[in-house]
């Protein structure tokens, strides 16, 4: 069994591992919140490690306290680091309070190490348990937190067994255990436990960025809605379902966007496409996908809607924006969308681009009438288009796409 001397040193090691990591991410993913705690609690451990090196079992007031008082500081830095990667607040008067009770205890009470034993341990657990019930309250159950909680609770459990063994010992109860032995394997547990923990730490990490990635990828860096590659992986797994529920495809385009370019700049145009989006937002339903296409044009998927019914939607699109007034540096602007729809055939097998092409030509309708409006086309399966209704009034033939006849407004 090693003694103590050589375990202080490989706590000492493993921390100054953890701080090369920690430094290396932070400087990496300086936004990246929760690491600059784990560090400076790396740091802490090193701290607390050279200390109890130092010491080396000898039972020196200063080194000892200041050695374990360092290490629930630690701790209590890797909770609050936990608190913060996840978005939550930390709880400071908790912590500085905890710390200030049990560095007090450790002093107030000193006398040699093995008697201060299950005091030591119950400082360094506190933050611990605090750790493991707030990633238990958390909903999602991620890989990181997983591995995080689970090594938590080997250190806690080592900790707590010597604690006990010291407990019955020093009650005379069983006076022959071996505290020297318990003890070293305890430290060799939490050395082992911690590594694993700041392995559950990076994990989170990755998977923090890489939910980031995704996000970035199927996500508008200007509005937030989802992107067109999104738009289009939705409308392929609405298309590929067969169960029949009926669903609609909606194009808009934000009318006269190139002379809101050219005659206010390309600042007031990407302000009017996000008020574009806001506006919209707001009628959009839970279960339906809005997004942004590119440049003007947005598209709605609107899930167990069809005929009229998205025709009402696309009218609260357009009632919407008119209600909400853009308002340019002081000046009031007013916007309008060109809304084209079409619907699925229940029962029949559709190719994304079949009904993106056919909401496109309702749209180009309602462009070519007088703007501001929307169009619905029904589907058909080839290009020759039934009556539809723009607006609300009846439709001409639709015969070609190459060859479009404005509907009758």
């Amino acid at each position: 069994m090693p003694d103590f001397y050589t375990l202080y040193l490989i706590v000492l090691i493993a921390g100054l591992s953890h701080c090369v990591l920690w430094a290396a991410i932070l400087y990496r993913y300086r936004t990246l919140p929760g690491v600059r705690y784990w560090l400076a609690g790396s740091m802490a451990h090193v701290a607390g490690g050279i200390l109890l090196a130092i010491d080396g079992g000898v039972g020196n007031f200063a080194t000892t306290v200041g050695g374990n008082a360092v290490a629930c500081l630690a701790f209590h830095l890797n909770t609050v680091g936990l608190r913060r990667f996840h978005g939550d607040r930390p709880r400071w008067a908790l912590h500085a309070g905890l710390l200030a009770a049990s560095i007090l205890a450790m002093a107030l009470t000193w006398r040699p190490w093995w008697g201060q034993n299950p005091l030591y341990v119950t400082s360094q657990c506190i933050p611990l348990v605090l750790a493991i019930l707030y990633l238990a309250r958390r909903r999602t159950r991620e890989l990181g937190a997983l591995i995080t909680m689970s090594a938590l609770a080997w250190a806690i459990t080592a900790h707590g067994i010597v604690a006990c063994a010291v407990t019955v010992r020093l009650s005379g109860i069983a006076p022959d255990v071996s505290l020297v032995s318990l003890a070293a394997i305890d430290l060799l547990v939490f050395i082992l436990a911690g590594i694993i923990w700041n392995f559950g730490f990076i994990v989170s990490v990755v998977d923090s960025l890489m939910a980031k990635v995704e996000r970035l990828a199927a996500e508008d860096d200007l509005t937030g809605l989802p992107n067109r590659r999104q738009f289009m992986q939705q409308l392929t797994g609405e298309c590929a379902r067969k169960t029949g529920e009926p669903f609609s495809v909606m194009l808009m385009d934000l009318d006269r966007f190139k002379g809101i370019n050219d005659g206010l700049g390309h600042m007031a145009g990407d302000a009017a496409l996000k008020h574009v989006a806001d506006a919209v937002r707001r009628i959009v339903r839970p279960a339906d996908v809005f997004a942004r296409l590119g440049g003007d044009e947005f598209g709605i998927l609107l899930r167990g809607v069809q005929g009229d019914a998205a025709g009402r939607i696309a009218e609260q699109a357009n009632a919407a924006l008119r209600a909400s007034p853009f308002l340019w540096r002081g000046e009031r602007i007013g916007l309008t969308i060109s809304i084209g729809v079409t619907s699925a055939v229940p029962g029949r097998h559709h190719m994304p681009e079949e009904l993106i092409e056919c909401a496109d030509s309702a749209l180009y309708v309602t462009k070519g009438r007088k703007r501001d409006g929307w169009t619905f086309l029904p589907f058909a399966s080839r290009p020759n288009f039934g009556a539809g209704h723009a607006g609300g009034a009846k439709a001409t033939r639709l015969p070609d796409r190459a060859s479009r006849i404005p509907l009758a407004g």
